[in-house]
């Protein structure tokens, strides 16, 4: 029996020791509402619509907030590894600079306590793309807002 119980005690230890750490998102920033969450298989089918294909991800979350007048939309997927997302993340953003049907314009690469994050405009709104180990985020949101949801996710 004793043996049973350090069996059960250990394997919760290594499925505790194996989850990746997700993003929490917050319930109301700057007066915008969290409005819905998608995660697990509907994330990665908006994940792969938004793309027009297929991206070789192990997860996604969508956010949508919502407030007065306002909205934003927080994307992120976890790559296998930090390499893929390093990867991922370089060739997004090279493919969207040279894209000549591209909306977006105004590049400009800024830090926030050591993540790197590419800014840019289109489609009425601020984007900013980033890192932070395997994830890779994709805010969209209005210039006075977009900033108080990413320093919720960097710190």
């Amino acid at each position: 029996m004793r043996k049973c119980i350090i069996f059960i005690l250990f394997s919760f230890f290594l499925l505790g020791c194996n989850q990746s750490p997700s993003p929490v998102f917050q319930e109301e920033i700057r007066g915008l509402k969290l409005v819905q969450l998608i995660t697990g298989k509907n994330a990665l089918h908006a994940i792969n619509k938004l793309h027009g294909k297929k991206i070789n991800v192990a997860s996604g979350m969508v956010a949508f907030y919502q407030g007065e007048g306002e909205k934003a939309t927080v994307w992120v997927s976890e790559s296998f590894s930090t390499d893929d997302a390093i990867q991922q993340t370089e060739i997004m953003i090279e493919k969207m600079r040279s894209s000549k049907k591209s909306p977006f314009s105004d590049y400009k690469e800024i830090g926030q306590d050591g993540v790197n994050i590419y800014s840019f405009k289109g489609m009425g709104q601020k984007h900013y793309i980033f890192r932070i180990s395997k994830s890779i985020y994709w805010i969209t949101a209005n210039p006075g807002t977009i900033d108080e949801l990413c320093k919720s996710i960097v710190g």
